[in-house]
């Protein structure tokens, strides 16, 4: 069995780590309130998504910069299975971009985005994040990429309550309802959104705005 070698020494670079990613998703958090769009208007958007690539630099930084040992030697059909997992995450991914404005998410141009329920909103309230989780975990695990990859899935659940919130204040009434029928982060409920209470739950969204 290999371990990986670890000291004393390398404990204030993981706290490091963990420290960075945490400061991240605080600031992530903060700013994607109404600060922004105080200071910038109609290109808050724009500017979360800058200020967001600045601050999760120093995360990364810190993460090239400690060993990539891993923490134990896999069996073969372990490896094949993280890498089937990393890569049907991210061509997941990929398909959910067909269900968004991308120039309107980057903030390259204002839109209003209504409340709706993509295919894959039928299964998870934030599938984005689900496959986030799917990814992270399905990479090899060293002591740096393991604190990154639990500051990472805590920041998803704090992050995933905070961005209800502000849904359940713009449509308290259609997203509640849709948040009772669907699970958050794992779809654990398959499809649990039927197409006849996804058109309701839409059209007594557009009411409320």
């Amino acid at each position: 069995m290999h371990h990986a070698d670890m000291s004393y020494t390398d404990l204030p670079s993981l706290l490091l780590l963990a420290a960075s990613w945490l400061l991240f998703g605080a600031l992530h958090s903060l700013l994607a309130g109404p600060t922004l769009e105080r200071l910038f208007g109609r290109h808050a958007r724009l500017a979360f998504n800058v200020l967001a690539i600045v601050t999760v630099a120093a995360p990364l930084a810190i993460l090239a910069g400690l060993p990539a040992t891993p923490l134990f030697d896999e069996p073969v059909w372990l490896r094949w299975l993280r890498h089937g997992l990393s890569a049907t995450a991210l061509l997941g991914f990929i398909h959910t971009l067909k269900f968004y404005s991308m120039p309107a998410f980057l903030g390259l141009r204002t839109e209003t985005w209504p409340l709706t329920f993509s295919p894959w909103h039928c299964y998870v309230r934030h599938p984005w994040y689900f496959l986030m989780l799917v990814f992270i975990w399905s990479q090899e695990m060293s002591a740096a990429w393991l604190v990154s990859a639990l500051c990472i899935s805590a920041y998803l659940v704090v992050g995933s309550r905070i961005e209800e919130q502000r849904l359940l204040r713009r449509h308290p009434g259609s997203y509640a309802a849709y948040r009772r029928i669907v699970p958050g982060l794992i779809p654990w409920r398959g499809r649990a959104l039927d197409e006849a209470t996804r058109r309701q739950l839409e059209a007594r969204a557009q009411k409320e705005t």
